[in-house]
C-alpha cells in the first residue's frame, strides 16, 4: 500500500519545470507570511505611539532568529524525508518525522527561556528609554514564552511540502495571518468589548495566529499525509538523524 502511494505522489511523476513551480511557489508565499506578523503588528502598534512601534521594530530581530531556527531545522528534515521518501526508506523516514517534531520542541523551550530571562536584557543593550523597554519586553515576552505554535507550524509544513502538498502550507499559513490581521485591532484597542490590550495585544494575536496555523497543520499531516507516520509512543532521540537534520538545516539557517 505504501508504495503505491509514493507512485501515486506528484513528486515523482510529475515533470521537472511543472514541479518546481508548484512546489516554489507555496513555500515562497510561506515565508513571506511569516515575515508579515511582525509588519502587520507594527502598522497597528503605530496607532498607540512612536515609541511603541519603535518597541516592535526593535523585537523584530529576535522573531527573525525565531524564524531562522524554526524554518531552518524545518528544511533540514524536508530534505531528509524527501531522500528517503525517494528510497523508499518509510521507516527512516518515520524517524526523521518523530526526529524532527523532538526538534520543534527543543527550539520551543531555547526560546522560552530566551522570554523568560533574557528580553529585558535584549532592550537594555539597545536603549536607555523605559517606555520603549516596558512596551518591549511586554510584547517580545508573549511572542518568545508563546513561540511553541510557530516551530509546530514550521515542521508539520516541511512533512507536507516533504510530499509535495505545498498548497496545505498555504492554506495553514494564510489562516494563521488572516487570523492575526484580524484580531491585531480587536485586542489592541479593545473592540467588540474586548480588553484593550494595547502592545500585549499585538503579541497575543500574533501567537495565535501561529498556533491555530500549526494545529491545522498537524490536522493536514494526519487527514491527508498518509506517507509519514508519525506517533511518538516509545520514541527516542537519535543523534545520528538529529546530526544529519542540522548538517543541512544549520546553513539554511
Amino acid at each position: 500500500m505504501e508504495e503505491i502511494l509514493m507512485k501515486e505522489n506528484k513528486m515523482g511523476v510529475l515533470p521537472v519545470n511543472r514541479l518546481l513551480v508548484t512546489m516554489s511557489l507555496p513555500m515562497m508565499i510561506s515565508m513571506l507570511v511569516q515575515a508579515l506578523y511582525n509588519i502587520v503588528d507594527s502598522i497597528f502598534v503605530a496607532r498607540i505611539e512612536e515609541k511603541a512601534l519603535t518597541a516592535v521594530s526593535l523585537a523584530f530581530p529576535i522573531q527573525t532568529l525565531m524564524i531562522a531556527v524554526g524554518v531552518g531545522t524545518a528544511v533540514g528534515i524536508n530534505a531528509l524525508l524527501s531522500r528517503f521518501l525517494g528510497e523508499k526508506e518509510f521507516e527512516k523516514a518515520d524517524t526523521v518525522a518523530k526526529n524532527g517534531i523532538f526538534l520543534a520542541l527543543v527550539s520551543y523551550i531555547l526560546f522560552l527561556c530566551i522570554g523568560i530571562f533574557g528580553v529585558r536584557i535584549f532592550y537594555t543593550s539597545q536603549t536607555t528609554d523605559t517606555v520603549i523597554i516596558n512596551y518591549g519586553v511586554e510584547y517580545l515576552t508573549i511572542v518568545c514564552v508563546a513561540s511553541f505554535g510557530i516551530f509546530i507550524q514550521a515542521t508539520f509544513e516541511k512533512l507536507l511540502q516533504s510530499t509535495g502538498k505545498t498548497f496545505y502550507t498555504m492554506i495553514t499559513q494564510g489562516t494563521g495571518a488572516v487570523i492575526n490581521i484580524i484580531l491585531d485591532p480587536i485586542l489592541i484597542f479593545g473592540y467588540f468589548g474586548m480588553p484593550k490590550m494595547g502592545v500585549a495585544g499585538a503579541a497575543v494575536a500574533t501567537v495565535v495566529g501561529q498556533c491555530v496555523a500549526g494545529m491545522l497543520a498537524i490536522i493536514m499531516n494526519v487527514k491527508v499525509n498518509q506517507e509519514i507516520h508519525v506517533g511518538m509512543k516509545g520514541f527516542k532521540p537519535n543523534g545520528k538523524v538529529v546530526k544529519q537534520i542540522y548538517m543541512i538545516g544549520i546553513p539554511s539557517s
